[in-house]
């Protein structure tokens, strides 16, 4: 009988020490599981960050530097200029033939854009018009098919000028900057295979290729629209080249 009454006694306080246990091997099962969840996210979602090539450095536009032809960062902060989104010096590298452009267009009565692409010599490589919605915010223009493509080693300038009911003036609202296509070399071609847009970003930021950083990242926001990691590395980013003022601007198309 006493036997009995042990192994009962037993098998009670095992069940005590599995129950008592189990909460907290739960809670411990569950940190781990947050911690490598934390390191695949962070894996996946690398922080995208702009080193200029060579000696180039950002403009430090606070103050009220101008970033949009002339506009001054309180006109721009209510949504009155045509920004490109580009570097302090305007200046701009690509690897691809038909890279994508960047500009915010201010709430205006203007139904188109106009686009011009010139080489070095001033010579005309490609225009077009480009229709607008009516609505502020970041407008993105890729060079389309029938477009030569940029070669490599040349510098072209390009400008957007606003369009307006007396088509184009003197004095019509646009901006310009320069691109300069480049080839990739061999270790970041390797290191671009089989890898997502955010991280596509990061490797192109890394070395300084401005384009193609801006252009990944906002296909990684068009994939996922309402990741708010990504809005916010988007709006990191312009940050760190001056663009405070159309950081949180939504992308048109």
């Amino acid at each position: 009988m006493n036997k009995k009454l042990l192994a009962l006694f037993a098998i009670a306080l095992s069940l005590e020490t599995i129950i008592a246990a189990s909460p907290l091997s739960s809670v411990k099962a569950q940190s781990i599981s947050n911690n490598q969840s934390q390191t695949i996210q962070s894996t996946l979602t690398p922080d995208v960050t702009f080193d200029p090539p060579g000696s180039d450095k950002p403009d430090d536009t606070a103050g009220g530097a101008s970033r949009g032809g002339g506009c001054p960062q309180e006109v721009i902060s209510v949504g009155g200029c045509v920004v490109p989104l580009m570097p302090g010096n305007k200046d701009g590298l690509t690897v691809t033939s038909r890279p994508t452009f960047f500009i915010y267009v201010p709430k205006d009565s203007a139904k188109e854009v106009f686009f011009s692409l010139v080489d070095a010599n001033n010579k005309n490589v490609y225009q077009t018009k480009i229709q607008l919605t009516g609505k502020s915010g970041i407008l993105q223009f890729t060079l389309p098919e029938n477009a030569p493509l940029l070669e490599i080693g040349k510098n072209y300038q390009w400008a957007f000028i606003m369009i307006g009911k007396e088509g184009l003036r003197p004095d019509s609202p646009g901006v310009k900057g320069s691109i300069r296509r480049i080839e990739t070399d061999s270790a970041l071609q390797i290191q671009l295979q089989n890898i997502t847009p955010i991280q596509r970003a990061a490797l192109y930021g890394k070395n300084g290729i401005w384009y193609e950083t801006l252009a990944s990242l906002a296909e990684a926001r068009k994939l996922q629209p309402t990741d708010a990691n990504l809005v916010n590395k988007w709006e990191q980013l312009l940050k760190s080249v001056g663009l405070e003022a159309i950081a949180s601007q939504p992308l048109l198309n």
